[in-house]
């Protein structure tokens, strides 16, 4: 780091805005998740770190079970409110509210699966079971009247997106002056991108 000369008398404003373009610069910056390594895993389990490869062989194999198991949490959150012979815009609705309120009720898990950067390992379970949703929320807005599939799977993304941008400024912005419940703007969003 090189050394700075000081202003001279009258031009202390000039430090004033150099420190907020370098703190801009640095909060600006895309911050990735840090994932914890296998030592303070272990430290936090009281085990020594060995003990961790009896039962996982790396840091990425842990850290994808975690991101798996929340991805089930997730799908178990959502499969308790499908009712399968309910009209397919109930569905949608239910599931949206559930999705909603899984994500403001569980914010860490919520950053960890959506607003972390894909660098995360996933074992393959938690991106079937990401997949399945979205398969199973496309045939559902298929069933609501949207024939073609290629537009079904676009309005079932921007659903997710919708959402997604929902919770996310939930976790983010809870002091905020919600106009109305998360539940009741997730079945708006719904309602939104179908015919």
């Amino acid at each position: 780091m090189a050394a700075r000369e000081s202003n001279r008398r009258g031009e202390g404003d000039h430090l004033r805005a150099e420190l907020v373009r370098a703190a801009t610069e640095l909060l600006l910056a895309p911050q990735g998740l840090a994932a914890p390594s296998l030592r303070a895993i272990a430290r936090e389990c009281g085990v020594s770190p060995s003990a961790v490869y009896l039962h996982f062989d790396s840091q990425e194999a842990l850290i994808a079970a975690v991101v798996d198991a929340q991805y089930v949490e997730l799908a178990t959150a959502l499969a308790a409110v499908d009712r399968p012979r309910a009209a397919p815009l109930v569905r949608l609705h239910a599931l949206a509210r559930a999705y909603a309120t899984w994500g403001i009720e569980h914010p860490g898990a919520y950053q960890l699966l959506f607003e972390s950067a894909d660098s995360l390992p996933s074992a393959g379970q938690g991106s079937a079971v990401g997949s399945g949703l979205m398969v199973q929320v496309a045939e559902l807005v298929r069933a609501c009247g949207v024939t073609r599939t290629d537009d079904s799977v676009r309005r079932s993304q921007r659903m997710w997106v919708a959402l997604h941008g929902l919770v996310s400024l939930r976790i983010h912005k809870p002091q905020a002056s919600w106009a109305a419940s998360a539940q009741a703007d997730a079945v708006a969003l719904v309602d939104s991108l179908l015919p």
